[in-house]
């Protein structure tokens, strides 16, 4: 997913390996906690198996934070990033728009992926068994800008940021990452990017001329365009004869919670916010912190576990180190092996099982120091 290990040329990208990695962890809010624990468990788990070592350092984020400090993400929280190699968070309350506007728009963040992907055991709640989809989100422009104006007490206005250089740079990254992830047997390379260009000719046409530019540079992958509002439809559907699905950074976070959920629930569904060139990234799942079942123990850890996955890949790729790309490759394999036949209970309440966080992340670890290692939908 993140490219090979070693020098990447055109991400320019120089690596070094090492055995030893910082990472920042933001517990987050509600089930964040919880779900952050039980994928520091698996992360853990993997670290011993292939012979690495990550250095966790613990930062306040979220609105626990704001009411402690003042602050929903402190300024040496924020230090702290920008020193590590990655970050792995947890779901945020009602402060996500600072954490937003630190860092994803502080760092410049801007691609965030959000695979959704689905098992024949899982099928219900899952549309289809054999769904591998990747919405890929443009993570700094759109009306995500927040530029909001009130010009009376009964009319207010919102401004959407759109760039050339914005909308050729997720073109280029999506072309790359379609070209290079491994997917299902069946499935053709294809590149679906999603607009309201026939509504907004200049700034959403900005993104439709600029994909189908670069789209002959990649003959190999499919390029179509739908409008957003009919690809919901295909979504519900046919959403296993999607690949890698783009849009701007609204309609992707929607479109994003769509996929995750005919992939079979939002709990499982995990995102990236990510900018290669300053190697700067954060982990997360798509799903809300859910205050109504924290403290439970009944949250289901999939999707922070995917994430924490996610991020091995990434730091093995950028540090060329292949362990931990070997490591997310396991991470992703015990979850498969966990959905394709799964027991009841084994299974997290969400996909109608009966185990809590703990007893989910108990069988993965198992099947994940059992299991040797096979070839997935990661590059």
């Amino acid at each position: 997913m993140f490219g090979p290990c070693g020098q990447d040329s055109k991400l320019g990208i120089v690596t070094m390996t090492k055995k030893s990695y910082s990472v920042v962890v933001m517990d987050g809010d509600g089930i964040g906690p919880e779900v952050v624990h039980e994928a520091l468990r698996v992360l853990d788990a993997a670290a011993e198996k292939f012979h690495f070592r990550l250095d966790y350092l613990h930062v306040p984020a979220g609105d626990a934070s704001l009411q402690q400090f003042g602050d929903a993400l402190p300024e040496k929280s924020v230090e702290a990033f920008a020193s590590s190699d990655a970050c792995l968070k947890g779901p945020v309350g009602e402060s996500v728009r600072t954490i937003n506007d630190k860092l994803r728009f502080g760092f410049d963040l801007y691609a965030n992926l959000r695979p959704a992907r689905s098992y024949p055991g899982i099928c219900p709640p899952a549309l289809r068994p054999n769904i591998d989809m990747t919405v890929i989100r443009e993570n700094s422009e759109g009306f995500y800008r927040g530029l909001e104006s009130r010009l009376t007490p009964d009319l207010a206005t919102t401004t959407g940021v759109f760039s050339t250089r914005g909308a050729e740079r997720i073109a280029e990254f999506t072309f790359r990452y379609a070209k290079s992830k491994v997917r299902r047997p069946g499935l053709e390379p294809s590149v679906v990017l999603a607009t309201k260009a026939n509504i907004f000719p200049q700034t959403h046409g900005m993104y439709l001329r600029a994909f189908e530019k670069l789209s002959h540079r990649y003959p190999q992958i499919g390029f179509q365009h739908y409008y957003a509002d009919a690809l919901c439809a295909h979504l519900v559907r046919n959403p296993e004869k999607f690949d890698v699905i783009v849009s701007e950074n609204l309609l992707a976070d929607l479109l994003s919670d769509l996929a995750g959920q005919v992939a079979g629930g939002l709990g499982m569904t995990p995102g990236t916010n990510i900018n290669y060139e300053t190697k700067h990234a954060y982990f997360e799942p798509t799903h809300g912190c859910a205050p109504d079942i924290a403290g439970k123990g009944i949250a289901d850890p999939i999707g922070q576990i995917r994430s924490g996955g996610l991020m091995l890949e990434y730091i093995g790729a950028v540090h060329g180190d292949s362990a931990l790309r070997r490591a997310a490759i396991a991470i992703e394999k015990s979850i498969g092996s966990l959905l394709s036949k799964p027991k009841r209970l084994q299974l997290p309440q969400e996909l109608g099982g009966e185990a809590g966080s703990k007893k989910v992340t108990d069988v993965l670890i198992s099947k994940l120091k059992e299991d040797g290692e096979r070839r997935t939908s990661f590059s």
